[in-house]
């Protein structure tokens, strides 16, 4: 063991509980030997989930979701404290303790100054898929767009022997919360229902991942497709109605077939399955072989693996996350884990393993549902707010003479303008911008505009949402303007519901620590998800590599 000196070991982490002890608070250096150290640790993101998840439907949750709830350490006021609350943004802020400010990641997408496109979070043009020799570089996968190190990052540089491994349906989940050095990251490919990854971990695909791929497990949906897990009829009545106007276009109440298109097994169907819970299902499987063939938590030296549920965010952004297909997914999910940590206690131990449960963001519910419960909540179409932007560039390209196209892209609530335009003409790039603010807050839908130099300031003048935003706002890759909308207004198609804003309903997460050493309990305290990271850092004795924006939680869930 080379990560800590033997004899730090013993006293981090070997119960060492002082008899006769009086005191009813303990010392720092007390509650860390009241720590044992795991053999691994299951971090666990549940793409677009919320707090409600749990509460509304706690009494039907009999597998993982009751044990977290019944046995953990429960943080009911967990909040992502940055603006642009997306999934990149927020797997890289719980994985590196860092906000998006920082860590870099500041969307799923972002518009490239120097290239003059739009680039995916962890697009790398150097890390081809590995297996895919055709397909487009732009596909290439790695998290070389991650400006810091992260969790994982912490425990390779501190003990080689130790490994790091994630897997979810999306890539950017898997990339991003196993960080710079791991082991192995794998992901969903929707075109043929394969576990993949790059050529930035290896070079060639484990017989284990290639047999799992091999197996055909994948295709065990075909034909029975997605029906409801309960007979009970009443339990749905929990949620939404089934059939609701505002749900995704086209079929939207069960059953949903998987086998409308072909009489096999095809990319249609691959694609189709990630809006079920049953990628969730094959992702644990496939966690299952990780942690049997690379026998991770299998000896004294702690290892890592993340698992990424990520059909939590399509099914909710199709149908809602108050839906009848939502209540159904939180359903299979717990007995998904339930299974999985069943497994877990037998390969490796009961007490032997710890558990992190939180969501990469929340999400609005679909504003129809909430206009008729007298919320003012109001959908706009893409088109209508493009329409609207694109008469704003014709106005100001008129006034100052300039040509139209004053928008370069809009990609992580931000709006990159086209400052060259204003500089070929003469025209002050502070005149210009001024303008362009100006007209763009005279969208109904808009509630604020933040410019660079407010977003550069280190105070935030006592505005929550200007600090919000300035906690998302990176210099070479956010918009010169950031655009926070109003509350409970969403910018979409006719269907479906999304998220990115800074208010509750995206930013209010749950979190969840369990394990041995961890008291039960329920904290209202508010905590931020850049205290997920530091939080199990110290509780396997890692110092993050350079100073990090969060905070350890461990004195909360240690305290006797």
């Amino acid at each position: 063991m080379n990560f800590v000196k033997p004899v730090l070991f013993f006293s981090l982490f070997g119960f060492l509980f002082l008899a006769g002890c009086q005191k009813e608070l303990v010392s720092k250096k007390e509650q860390k030997s009241a720590v044992r150290q795991p053999r691994l640790v299951l971090t666990i993101v549940v793409d677009q989930m919320l707090p409600d998840h749990f509460t509304r439907y706690s009494h039907l949750y009999e597998g993982g979701l009751a044990r977290l709830l019944n046995q953990g350490a429960v943080f009911s006021d967990a909040h992502h404290d940055h603006g642009h609350t997306v999934t990149g943004a927020g797997h890289a802020t719980i994985a590196s303790g860092c906000y998006p400010s920082v860590n870099g990641i500041v969307g799923n997408n972002w518009y490239n100054r120097d290239l003059q496109e739009a680039i995916y979070c962890c697009e790398d043009r150097e890390a081809p898929l590995l297996g895919y020799p055709d397909e487009n570089i732009r596909e290439g996968r790695s998290p070389r767009n991650l400006l810091v190190s992260t969790l994982g990052d912490w425990l390779k540089a501190a003990s080689a022997e130790s490994k790091v491994f994630g897997v979810a349906r999306k890539d950017r989940a898997s990339i991003f919360s196993t960080g710079k050095n791991a082991d192995g990251a794998y992901w969903y490919n929707s075109k043929d229902g394969k576990l993949i990854t790059s050529e930035y971990y290896t070079d060639r695909y484990p017989e284990w991942v290639e047999r799992f791929n091999e197996s055909g497990m994948v295709d065990q949906y075909f034909e029975s497709g997605w029906h409801k897990v309960l007979a009970a009829e009443a339990i749905y009545e929990l949620a939404r109605e089934d059939e609701f106007p505002a749900e995704g276009e086209g079929h939207s109440t069960f059953p949903h077939l998987l086998n409308k298109k072909s009489e096999s097994p095809d990319k249609a169907y691959y694609s189709a399955l990630e809006v079920t819970p049953f990628g969730e299902e094959l992702v644990l499987e496939f966690a299952k072989e990780a942690v049997r063939h690379e026998q991770l938590g299998m000896d004294e030296i702690p290892d890592i693996l993340f698992v990424g549920f990520s059909a939590a965010d399509a099914i909710g952004h199709r149908y809602g996350p108050f839906s009848q297909e939502a209540l159904d997914y939180y359903i299979r999910l717990d007995r998904y884990l339930g299974d999985f940590f069943d497994f877990l206690d037998t390969e490796i131990g009961k007490d032997r393993y710890i558990v992190m449960l939180s969501s990469d963001h929340g999400v609005l519910p679909l504003p129809e549902d909430l206009i008729r419960q007298g919320i003012p909540a109001k959908r706009i179409s893409d088109k209508e707010r493009w329409m609207i932007l694109r008469q704003i560039q014709e106005d100001v390209a008129a006034e100052f003479n300039l040509e139209k196209k004053l928008i370069l892209s809009q990609e992580a609530a931000g709006i990159y303008l086209n400052y060259a335009a204003a500089d070929k003409q003469g025209v002050s790039r502070e005149a210009f911008e001024e303008k362009m603010t100006k007209r763009i807050l005279e969208i109904e839908s808009i509630e604020n505009v933040f410019s660079k130099e407010d977003l550069m300031q280190k105070q935030d003048g006592g505005s929550t949402f200007l600090g919000k935003y300035q906690r998302s706002f990176h210099p070479e890759r956010s918009g010169d303007l950031m655009i926070q909308g109003k509350k409970y207004h969403l910018v979409k198609t006719a269907y479906g519901t999304s998220h990115g804003s800074p208010y509750e309903y995206d930013t209010h997460i749950p979190l969840i620590f369990l394990g041995p050493g961890i008291k039960p309990a329920t904290h209202t305290g508010k905590v931020r998800t850049v205290d997920i990271a530091p939080t199990i850092a110290e509780f396997l004795g890692l110092k993050p590599h350079k100073k990090i924006d969060g905070e350890s939680l461990l004195p909360l869930l240690i305290n006797p």
